[in-house]
């Protein structure tokens, strides 16, 4: 390899001093996703048509499709370039716009990945110059080699499992990048110029590399600070979240997916006659019900939901998977069936039982107030009705 010249590596110290800058002055997970993806497609950073970030889950069994920024289209790719042309907005500028909503075409983008999932360990063959090789290999090789690669004769391609329905993505020109912390993998970035067809340089990676080691660092600090949030934000009897804190985490996600354009539940639960729970035979088996309860809503439900403690012997949970309206109602009746089934606070299974409210609403609707006055009302009216049921909001 040919050294850089002295032109060049001004350019990539002058981006990885603007990149750095960005990260350290955020601890917000979403923002530093933002940032990086940013600065991998701005003319100014490393000038990719499309960037692709997928974050392995917490236990590290699996990487998920977490955020992308750019064009669906050709034609979207143009309009695109024309307007950051138009506008004539450098790095700063850009990642300045992040409350804004972020870089153009990310929504889209983004939900077309909606569902994406490889596990760590998934079979990842060797890659040749074939076409329409499945995207979930390439992450997945990488993540397991822990290995960074490109190519411009590679074809890849997504295609959207069959229930999710929405278009299959092309990949071409293409490079990804491991995201490592101590040998522990982080994460995958995947980067590509489909649409205008730009070979992929070797002497490219190294600035892939380099952001791919400072978004590795910084998303471990904001991952970390996060855990710590949490560990703050528990209520103290059932090791749940508490109210303050799934307040706080309501307007995080209803940002969130309003900028993924995607629904937003509330389940809202409340256990039957539990004033009588408690007279009949005492705080402690009381309390025992509630520590059980919140077990079980916990253990049902998906990590990257949200269960709390809303108060006394009402709890919240917070679907964020973008799911429709009839799913939302499964997961709630589900809960709901869960907790009849089974023996909570020592007393026979069935004689403790929940009625649940939910309430779902898309992207352009969202609102933390409105979402929880609709589930509170569906709970209010599944009491009236018998009590032991679900109800789903009607808006």
């Amino acid at each position: 390899m040919t050294a850089p010249k002295p032109e060049q590596l001004l350019k990539e110290l002058r981006f990885q001093l603007t990149v750095t800058r960005a990260m350290l002055g955020t601890l917000d997970l979403d923002q530093v996703l933002f940032i990086i993806l940013s600065g991998i497609t701005h003319g100014g950073g490393l000038n990719f048509n499309r960037a692709f970030l997928f974050l392995a889950d917490e236990a590290g069994r699996e990487l998920r499709a977490s955020t992308a920024v750019g064009p669906t289209s050709k034609e979207e790719a143009h309009r695109i370039w024309e307007a950051m042309e138009e506008q004539n907005l450098d790095l700063n500028q850009l990642l300045s716009r992040y409350e804004d909503g972020g870089a153009a075409g990310l929504h889209g983008l983004s939900k077309q990945l909606l569902g994406f999932s490889v596990p760590m360990n998934a079979t990842a063959p060797p890659h040749g110059d074939e076409d329409d090789v499945p995207i979930h290999a390439l992450v997945a090789r990488s993540a397991q080699q822990k290995e960074s690669f490109f190519s411009n004769e590679l074809k890849a391609i997504y295609q959207p499992p069959t229930t999710a329905g929405g278009e299959s993505l092309q990949f071409s020109h293409l490079a990804v990048v491991p995201l490592l912390r101590d040998e522990t993998v982080l994460g995958v970035i995947l980067v590509d110029n489909h649409y205008n067809k730009r070979a992929v340089e070797k002497e490219e990676m190294r600035g892939l590399h380099t952001l791919g080691n400072m978004a590795a660092i910084a998303i471990e600090k904001a991952h970390l600070h996060q855990r710590l949030k949490e560990m703050a934000a528990l209520d103290g009897l059932t090791g749940v979240f508490n109210r303050r804190h799934y307040e706080m985490r309501l307007e995080q996600e209803i940002a969130r997916a309003k900028r993924a354009g995607r629904s937003l539940s509330l389940a809202f639960f409340d256990i039957d006659h539990f004033k009588s729970c408690n007279d009949n035979h005492g705080h402690e088996c009381g309390d025992k019900v509630l520590k059980d309860l919140a077990g079980v809503l916990e253990r049902r439900v998906r990590a990257e939901d949200l269960v709390a403690r809303y108060g006394g012997e009402e709890f919240v949970v917070l679907l964020t998977g973008g799911a429709t309206e009839e799913e939302a109602a499964k997961v709630t009746e589900k809960l709901r069936a869960e907790v009849e089934s089974m023996a909570m606070g020592d007393r026979p299974a069935g004689e403790v039982t929940v009625s649940g409210g939910v309430a779902t609403l898309q992207a352009s609707e969202l609102e933390a107030g409105q979402l929880f006055r609709l589930a509170d009302k569906a709970l209010y009216k599944a009491k009236q009705g018998g009590r032991n049921r679900v109800e789903v909001a009607t808006t």
